[in-house]
């Protein structure tokens, strides 16, 4: 059974990582790619915001009887097979987790301009997602 606990606890986590970024999104790309301390805390931010996605689309899916992926960027797309997130938003979400596998597994191949260009154009990605969880936590407790 789906835990809102575990859920929310996520979630907290996710807003939390999201804040942290938007506290980068002023910055000019000069500006954030010469400060290494920015780089790093951006990339750790991102890095665990993804991860949070991901935890929270594997328990959802656990409660349906699923655990089918092959890799974590196909979460995404077997929530929207269970319309709890829209599919087009799914293809977002998978972006962002190839991101969180290149941070992890390809970490000294970043480039500082994906990192740079997901907090200008993707930190509503993951307010979205948290967006879909609410509403699909609300309607499951109906």
């Amino acid at each position: 059974m789906t835990d809102p606990e575990i859920i929310n606890k996520h979630l907290e986590n996710l807003e939390q990582q999201v804040r942290l970024l938007r506290s980068l999104e002023q910055r000019s790309f000069e500006e954030f790619a010469t400060d290494e301390l920015a780089v790093a805390a951006a990339e750790h931010s991102i890095q665990l915001a993804a991860q949070n996605l991901l935890d929270i689309g594997a328990h959802i899916l656990a409660d349906f009887g699923e655990a089918s992926w092959d890799e974590y960027r196909d979460i995404p797309a077997e929530l929207s097979k269970h319309n709890i997130v829209s599919e087009p938003f799914a293809e977002q979400a998978a972006r962002l987790a190839g991101m969180r596998n290149i941070l992890v597994h390809l970490y000294d191949e970043v480039d500082v301009r994906k990192v740079y260009e997901v907090i200008q154009n993707h930190l509503d990605t993951f307010d979205q997602f948290a967006r879909f969880i609410k509403t699909y936590l609300e309607r499951s407790q109906e």
